[in-house]
């Protein structure tokens, strides 16, 4: 976890700087027009993997080369049918969005080769994330995101415009590959197994289900907005979302390693459960103090980043923030569902979000502008996740609610001091952007800090005391299968590690 983490801390600097160039290199229309035909290619490619990467980690027996090279062959197949059909009808599908113009035509058709390039990178993943040897993951999962925001940087100065884009993924994603590969190589064939094509597809069907429900989800900005509004509102409700869920990159790196976490301690309940309240308390704290410091300094923060024309974003990123945590919970449950093979009992919540994340957003963008989006988002989000809590366990939403209380003076805390002390120190017109969002954050910040200390269970505050001890001071302990040292894997798994050598890597890395 900490060697994602260490990458996550990297790249969001570099992705925070990127984006900041970006944003005022090119316009919200730029950005509405690449995500449209982002979506235009998503469109052809909804089916994914097929479910078969989370289904081989997921799986007590590790995948043979055969299924490896199965897996390859039904993936690069998939892809070659997404291709053709995006260069055949994506010129219908343009039509429903004028306001892109022939550029996005060929945006799409451009986009839609890209997608040979994560083959590659997904079957070496795949072995890496079984072993929890996630190092050469974190190494070039890294030097890919630094080069894609230097290659996009570069390219939006030099008067590319959208295509900066294009080829920044194409750079960083054959470089990722590469790395990745090189850590993990496997031997590139092309493998025609019609029976145990079928065995295997009928093992991710579950997963991929479950990724097709939520994709559609996610279709609502583009499909309805797009059409509806236009690719501006489209950009400004993309970077609103980005920056709302900007501290779920940082949790990403901690869920990777959860889903085989949580698929070796399923036969062990009460310590499963015990797990997944720690990883959601944790994870709560981090996501509402984000939410809290957006509603409280979401104005100065957008004018002095990106600057004052994306002001118009502020309204959806603030109703956004509003349903970080609720993403959380559905996020961390959805992970321990998948690890208890509970697949299809996620897919009927997910089915639920969906569905009613579409009809909102269809009530609402009519008559309330593309600020309907996230409402019909956070409503959505709410329901599913009290859903997921209830069902996962009889008492478990108790238990979450008992556990997690605390944080709700901690957000009212921080808030309030935050807001007063900007209008009172900062009437507004009257000082520059920066002083106002000091004025507001630092002491917000400093509420939700000392409201957290206070309030924070001790059972959690001395756990998070021992953690620090354990990063700061050189400890060694040695486990059946794993070495640890200044508390780092420094010998990897070669085969799929036991519960017991679990637990070592869980509480020391």
């Amino acid at each position: 976890m900490r060697q994602l983490f260490t990458r996550q801390v990297v790249t969001t600097l570099v992705t925070f700087a990127g984006g900041a160039v970006l944003a005022r290199a090119l316009n919200p229309a730029d950005f509405g027009t690449y995500a449209i035909a982002t979506f235009i290619v998503n469109v052809f490619m909804i089916f994914g993997d097929l479910g078969l990467g989370a289904a081989f980690i997921q799986n007590s027996a590790a995948p043979s080369q055969k299924d490896l090279q199965i897996s390859f062959t039904v993936q690069f197949c998939l892809i070659t049918a997404v291709v053709a059909l995006t260069w055949i009808l994506a010129p219908l599908t343009i039509r429903l969005y004028p306001a892109i113009g022939p550029n996005g035509l060929w945006l799409a058709r451009a986009i839609s080769l890209l997608l040979y390039v994560s083959i590659f990178r997904s079957i070496s993943l795949v072995q890496l994330e079984r072993d929890l040897n996630y190092s050469p993951i974190a190494w070039a999962e890294g030097v890919g995101m630094c080069l894609y925001q230097t290659v996009a940087a570069i390219g939006a100065l030099s008067g590319l415009g959208i295509w900066s884009f294009v080829l920044a993924t194409f750079v960083a994603g054959i470089v990722g590959a590469g790395l990745l590969y090189r850590a993990a190589p496997w031997r590139i064939r092309l493998c025609f197994d019609l029976a145990e094509m079928r065995r295997i597809l009928r093992y991710g069907a579950s997963f991929q289900f479950n990724s097709i429900v939520d994709t559609i989800s996610q279709w609502v900005t583009p499909a309805i907005v797009g059409t509806m509004i236009g690719p501006n509102a489209v950009g400004y409700l993309g970077l609103a979302v980005a920056n709302a869920k900007r501290p779920l990159l940082f949790a990403e790196s901690v869920m990777r390693v959860s889903f085989p976490h949580f698929s070796r301690l399923q036969e062990d309940i009460k310590k499963l459960h015990n797990t997944i309240t720690d990883y959601l308390v944790g994870f709560l704290w981090i996501m509402v103090m984000w939410a809290t410091f957006l509603w409280t300094s979401s104005s100065p923060l957008v004018a002095i980043v990106y600057s004052p024309k994306w002001l118009p974003a502020v309204p959806a990123l603030v109703i956004f923030a509003a349903a970080l945590p609720l993403d959380m919970i559905i996020w961390a449950m959805a992970m321990s569902y998948h690890a208890t093979n509970r697949n299809w009992s996620a897919i009927r919540i997910y089915a639920l979000r969906t569905a009613l994340n579409v009809t909102l957003a269809l009530l609402l963008v009519p008559r309330i502008g593309f600020v309907g989006i996230p409402w019909a988002y956070s409503v959505a989000n709410l329901a599913s996740a009290v859903l997921f809590l209830c069902g996962f366990a009889p008492g478990f939403f108790t238990r979450m609610v008992r556990s997690s209380w605390w944080l709700v003076p901690c957000a009212v805390s921080g808030y309030v001091c935050g807001r007063v002390s900007a209008d009172l120190l900062v009437p507004s017109g009257n000082a520059s952007q920066v002083l106002h969002f000091l004025a507001g954050a630092v002491p917000f910040m400093a509420a939700y800090l000392l409201t957290s200390v206070i309030l924070v269970p001790k059972h959690y505050r001395d756990r998070v005391l021992a953690s620090a001890r354990n990063v700061v001071f050189s400890g060694r302990q040695t486990g059946r299968g794993v070495n640890i040292t200044f508390g780092r894997v420094v010998r990897s798994y070669s085969v799929v590690p036991r519960p017991e050598n679990l637990e070592c890597v869980a509480s020391k890395d």
